[in-house]
This record gives structure tokens, sequence and C-alpha cells, in this order.
């Protein structure tokens, strides 16, 4: 019988607890936070067996430690771990950012290092919280896998395996190829959603054009409606890459601020035409607008 401890039970924590037991991985979960309330809705979901506030009490006998808190409260809650971790016991994570994570598995594990091998699921939901969890959250995603020096194979390969039996698809890479990639295709773009919606809401008019806000917007902006505090940690632990895609990303926008400026319609069509050519291209497998990615 394995017993899983979820650190932080939240939409992905509290998701992946749900998969895992469904997928008869682990066949106990405990959750544990800080806050008693969202304790008890982890419990009458469901996603939690058993509930506690304390790390420690969480992890001294379980099997499978998952840390699902955000990315820069993860050293302190690995330092916990640590000092009630059972040998052969396996910690995994589902951070958004991996050379800062892994460092900071290292530098909290301390020689229990090598019982732990990371894993961010390409997955999430609209609205976070244990509230939202949903067990199938992960049906033929992606899930990467960043190995790194110090982590046993064997702890890698069970938690590859893990994911492939909770129905996501595994892609392995480095973990700076993991933070160059995503700051691109999805840090970036949480950052520009927020940006618009704060620029807008600092207006004296923002409640009217809010309201009369279409598709389009509510497409562009719908990831600006997840976690702040995540979204923060992520930013400040992969700020190089962001700011180096901010930066062109700011290149691109002052040439079509020319184009505009100049009437220059040739130049926006061509823009526009590679845009939607390359947009029009990709395919995004098993995902419907809630299920497209907030979780980094």
């Amino acid at each position: 019988m394995k017993k899983m401890a979820v650190i932080g039970c939240g939409l992905i924590g509290g998701s992946m607890a749900l998969a895992w037991k469904e997928a008869g991985i682990v066949d106990e979960v405990i959750a544990c936070g800080p806050h008693e309330s969202t304790l008890k809705i982890a419990k009458e979901k469901g996603v939690a067996d058993n509930t506690t506030t304390s790390v420690t009490e969480a992890v001294q006998d379980a099997d499978i430690v998952v840390v699902a808190v955000p990315v820069l409260a993860m050293e302190e809650v690995f330092t916990e771990i640590s000092k009630a971790l059972k040998p052969g016991a396996i910690v995994t994570d589902v951070g958004s950012t991996r050379k800062t994570v892994i460092a900071a598995a290292r530098k909290g594990l301390k020689e229990k290092f090598s019982q732990y091998a990371p894993g961010h699921p390409i997955a999430g939901g609209e609205l976070p919280g244990v509230a939202h969890a949903d067990g199938d959250l992960f049906k033929e995603k992606v899930v990467i896998s960043t190995p790194d020096d110090g982590m046993k194979p064997e702890v890698v390969e069970f938690i590859e395996e893990a994911w492939k039996k909770a129905g996501a698809k595994i892609k392995v890479m480095t973990p700076q190829v993991h933070d160059e990639i995503f700051a691109s295709v999805s840090h970036l773009p949480h950052v520009l959603a927020y940006a618009l919606v704060d620029m807008i809401a600092k207006e004296s008019s923002a409640q009217e054009k809010l309201t009369m806000a279409g598709a389009g917007f509510r497409d562009f902006t719908r990831i600006a409606a997840s976690s702040p505090v995540m979204w923060r940690d992520i930013c400040l632990t992969n700020r190089e890459a962001i700011s180096k895609e901010l930066r062109r990303y700011r290149h691109e926008l002052e040439e079509l601020q020319a184009a505009i400026d100049n009437s220059d319609g040739e130049k926006l069509e061509a823009c526009f035409e590679n845009a939607m050519k390359n947009r029009r291209g990709l395919v995004f497998p098993a995902n419907t607008p809630k299920q497209e990615k907030t979780n980094g």
C-alpha cells in the first residue's frame, strides 16, 4: 500500500493526487497546507484521505512526497521534508521552472537529493485551487522530466512511468532548455496577459471598457485569472530567460508601432500573415479552453 503526501494541495497537487489514485499508483493521500479551510475541501472532494498542517506529520510515513507550493517556497519545504523523509521514499515536484527548483531541492534535501526526481506537468485550469482539481487533467498532456546529476536513475524512471500510468506523455530535456522554452511559450504570455488587464484596470474608464470586451480579449487574457503568487515566483525564478523574451517582444512591438505610425500596411500584413500561418499550424491535443495551460 503506497501513501502519497501532497505539500501544497491546490489545483495541480490536488489533480495529481486524484489522477495517481485513479491509476492505482498510490492508495492513500495525505494533504498538507497552512489553511484548514483548503484541507477541508481537499477531503470533501476525495483528493485527500487525511490532512495535516504539519509537513513532518505528512511526510514521515509517505512513500511519495509531492511538493506543489509556489516555487520560491520550495527550498524551505524541501528542507523540512529532509528531516522526516524515510529511506526509500521518493520526492517530486510540479514546479514551472526547473533550474531554480532543482537547486532548491539539492540544497534543501542535502544527502537525500538522490531520492528526488522532478516533473513539470503542462496542464492546468482557468481557476486555481483544490476545489477545481480534476483527475482527468493530465490525460494526453505532456509532463516534462528534467533529470540532473545526483538523481538516482531508478527514481527518475519511477516518476516518469507513474505519470504515464496517469495518462500523461513524457518529454525529457535539460533544466536549461526547459526554462528557455517555457519562458517563451508560457511565462511570457502570462506576463503579457497580466500587463494588458492591469493597464486597462488602471484607467478611469476601466469598467466601461472591460464590460465591452469580446471573445478576443477574453481568450487573450484568460490566463490572467490564474494565481498571482505562483506567477510572481515563476517570473523571479526564471527572470533571465523571461527578460530575454520580453526584450525580443518589445523589439517586435516597436517594429509594429513604426508600421502603424507610418501606415505601412505591407509590413503589418507580412507580420500578421506569418503569425497566422504558424498559429494555424499548431496542434493542441486534448486541450479545451478550460484545460489549457495556466501552470507554467
